[in-house]
């Protein structure tokens, strides 16, 4: 297994947001909607910050913080994917300095893994990492990270949170997944769907998704030139290319995407040929 790429907590601290209003932190079970699994919080600890599909945990007489993130994950190999993509925006690394281990609690199998790494200031860190299988194609990641002379508290924690987990099958919207099917673009260039032709020798750039209907995506990037030809404008295609394809499902009016670099999971909403995933929107080509 490649040295840690503790990014996820990284990004995390970048993208926090507060609780939403509404949202409890008192102590007690925790689960994520849709996804079908629940934890139980440990004593003095409270769910503070709900950055997408994650939850931060904080403890005010505890050290450090965990890091709770559910996926569509069936192996490490696709927990990797997810920590390798999160890299590339930290500078937050380390190496493993125990397992990775295997293991199983009840019905679930689980896969722990202890490192040292250091900040972009070179400071000291430790970190825990237990991630949960459940029977349903899904998983559940628990990262917690502190200080090494405070972990050994942080990383009892971790246990407790892991041995604690249940979990039912996610909440699939397969007419949805049916009703992507088709191709989606969004229109980076600025010019909307249905515009008139655009000036002869402008350059612009689509963003376009390809759904099968059945689970399956391709994303590209397509390059077009506009031209003039018996005085009318059109589009000419000039380039393509792949950027990422496999699977995509839909959870909890959530769209996710699990590519070759990792897993993104998007909110989405699907009017008639507008598709708003993320801060994207994508209409529907012909």
């Amino acid at each position: 297994m490649r040295g840690l790429k503790l990014a996820v907590v990284w990004a995390a601290v970048l993208v926090l947001s507060a609780v939403p209003p509404g949202e409890s932190l008192a102590q007690g079970p925790r689960q994520f909607s849709g996804w079908g699994i629940e934890y139980q919080l440990p004593p003095t600890w409270l769910v503070t910050q709900m950055p997408g599909r994650m939850h931060v945990l904080s403890s005010q007489s505890e050290a450090g913080s965990i890091f709770v993130v559910p996926g569509l994950y069936s192996d490490m190999a696709e927990v990797e994917k997810d920590l390798d993509a999160f890299a590339t925006m930290a500078n937050l690394v380390g190496e493993p300095v125990a397992g990775p281990t295997e293991f199983s609690m009840d019905d679930y199998a689980a896969v722990t893994t202890t490192y040292d790494g250091q900040t972009r200031a070179l400071e000291p860190v430790r970190a825990r990492m237990v991630t949960v299988f459940t029977p349903y194609g899904t998983g559940i990641v628990i990262l917690g990270l502190a200080d090494p002379l405070l972990f050994p508290s942080l990383s009892e924690r971790v246990e407790q949170i892991a041995i604690s987990i249940r979990a039912q099958p996610p909440t699939i919207d397969g007419q949805t997944i049916a009703a992507l099917a088709g191709v989606w673009a969004n229109y980076r260039s600025g010019r909307p769907p249905a515009a008139d032709a655009p000036d002869a020798g402008t350059r612009g750039i689509d963003d376009l998704y390809e759904f099968d209907g059945a689970g399956a995506f391709v994303w590209k990037s397509s390059v077009y030139l506009s031209a003039e030809a018996r005085g009318r404008t059109a589009e000419v295609p000039a380039s393509s290319r792949d950027l990422d394809s496999g699977t995509y499902s839909v959870v909890a009016g959530k769209l996710v995407l699990k590519g070759r670099f990792g897993q993104r999971v998007v909110p989405m909403e699907l009017e008639g040929a507008r598709l708003r995933a993320g801060q994207a929107t994508y209409f529907r080509k012909p």
